[in-house]
C-alpha cells in the first residue's frame, strides 16, 4: 500500500514538472500590431470607397468606415491611422483626436481650426472658378513630398482643394501656386507645437483633397495621398 502511495507521488510530481516545463517553453504572445488598422471617418461609397480601397490594396491595411455622428475618441482608440475625409461635417468632429496617440490625416479643411493646424478662419478652398489642378512643392527632400517638385499637377482637371495657413511649426510640403500662406499640404510632427500653441499628440497632417475628386487624381496626387500614409504611420521617417 505504502509503495503505491509513494508511485502515485511520483507521478503526479512528474506531471506538475512537466507542466511547468511547457509552460516555460511556452512562446510569449507578440504584443498587438494595430499600425495596419486604418479608422476612416467619412461615407461607405463614392469617393471614400476609393481611398478605402486605396488603403487596402496599396498599405494593406485593414480600413474601418464610420460616419462622422457615430465616432467618438473612445471608438478611435487603438487604431495605426485616423483619415477624416472631407464628406464629413467638421462640428460632429471638432476635436475629438487630437488628445489620442493616433497620427490623423485631415481632408476636412473646416476643422482644421477647430483642432489647432491653423488660426480661425485661415483656411480656404479652390472651387468654381478659382478651382485648379497644380500644387507646388516647397519641401522636395521630405518624404511628404514623394520624391516630386516644382510645380505638380495633382488632378487631371481643374477640381475642388483645401487649404489652410500653418502655425510656425509645421512642416510645409505644398502651397497654392504664388500664395505662399495658403498650404495644401502640411504637417505637424508628434510634440510639434500648433497654430493653436497645443503640441501635436501624434502626427497630423492636413491634406487638399476633396470628397469626390479621387477619380480625378493623377499619378502624382497618389504618390502624396500614399507618402502621406506612410509618413504619418512611421512607414517612412
Amino acid at each position: 500500500m505504502k509503495r503505491m502511495l509513494g508511485l502515485i507521488m511520483l507521478a503526479g510530481a512528474l506531471l506538475l514538472s512537466s507542466a511547468c516545463q511547457q509552460e516555460e517553453a511556452a512562446p510569449t504572445a507578440a504584443p498587438q500590431n494595430n499600425a495596419k488598422k486604418a479608422l476612416l471617418v467619412g461615407r461607405d461609397g463614392g469617393g471614400d470607397a476609393i481611398l478605402a480601397k486605396r488603403l487596402r490594396e496599396k498599405h494593406g491595411m485593414e480600413v474601418t468606415i464610420v460616419a462622422d455622428k457615430e465616432v467618438t475618441t473612445e471608438s478611435a482608440k487603438g487604431y495605426g491611422l485616423i483619415y477624416v475625409s472631407e464628406s464629413v461635417n467638421s462640428g460632429k468632429i471638432q476635436d475629438k483626436f487630437i488628445t489620442l496617440p493616433v497620427p490623423v490625416i485631415y481632408a476636412e479643411v473646416q476643422a482644421a481650426p477647430q483642432i489647432g493646424l491653423s488660426d480661425e478662419e485661415a483656411y480656404g478652398h479652390l472651387e468654381g472658378s478659382n478651382a485648379a489642378k497644380t500644387l507646388e512643392i516647397k519641401d522636395s527632400a521630405h518624404p511628404l513630398a514623394a520624391g516630386l517638385s516644382g510645380k505638380v499637377d495633382v488632378y487631371k482637371d481643374n477640381g475642388k482643394m483645401g487649404y489652410a495657413t500653418p502655425g510656425e511649426d509645421a512642416i510645409v510640403i505644398a502651397t497654392v501656386p504664388g500664395e505662399e500662406q495658403n498650404a495644401a499640404i502640411f504637417a505637424y510632427d508628434k510634440g510639434a507645437t500648433k497654430a493653436s500653441g497645443q503640441q501635436a499628440a501624434a502626427r497630423e497632417i492636413l491634406f487638399y483633397l476633396f470628397n469626390g475628386e479621387e477619380i480625378n487624381q493623377t499619378e502624382e496626387g497618389w504618390k502624396l495621398f500614399d507618402a502621406a500614409v506612410e509618413w504619418a504611420t512611421g512607414s517612412s521617417k
